[in-house]
């Protein structure tokens, strides 16, 4: 998983190992509450999550993620704002966790690990898709080009 974001030694694998937590998230599980500040980015070694928003009592689903994907709401993350979403779990998975504060420790041990922010760089990409003005049909097209894997899962 570390390594597929670019070079780290022996022993930055190992660091980062640990500084990381395993878990497993039972289906229906929440790992981000609305209005809940996001500490930490999960990444997903099985299982799958959507991000929503409740809107009248609907779930507005934004986002997908499955197996090898970073899962966690980049605005709140970044911004240390109150989460306007919400992530569940749709199967039972298991993810690691990487606490926000255990990343900066990373960073100040080896400036290597600033190659982590392609995490981010990624999803910003996609998170400024979702906050335009794009209809719901230009938001699915938009899901069906990028994240064809996902909605396969949930079919």
């Amino acid at each position: 998983m570390l390594r597929s974001l670019g070079v780290f030694s022996d022993f930055e694998v190992q660091l980062f190992n640990q500084n990381t937590e395993t878990k497993t998230v039972e289906k229906n599980e929440v790992l981000l509450s609305e209005g809940e500040i996001s500490k930490s980015i999960f990444f997903i070694k099985t299982g799958a999550f959507f991000q929503f928003q409740k809107i009248d009592d609907e779930e507005k689903i934004i986002d997908l993620n499955i197996l090898d994907d970073w899962v966690f709401n980049f605005d709140s993350l970044t911004n240390q704002i109150p989460s306007n979403t919400i992530i569940k779990a749709f199967s039972k998975s298991e993810v690691v966790e990487l606490k926000l504060e255990s990343l900066h420790k990373l960073i100040s041990i080896s400036q290597n690990f600033l190659q982590l922010n392609k995490i981010f760089n990624s999803l910003s990409t996609k998170t400024h898709i979702y906050d335009s003005n794009l209809n719901p049909t230009e938001k699915y097209d938009y899901l069906l080009k990028t994240n064809l894997k996902s909605l396969k899962f949930f079919l």
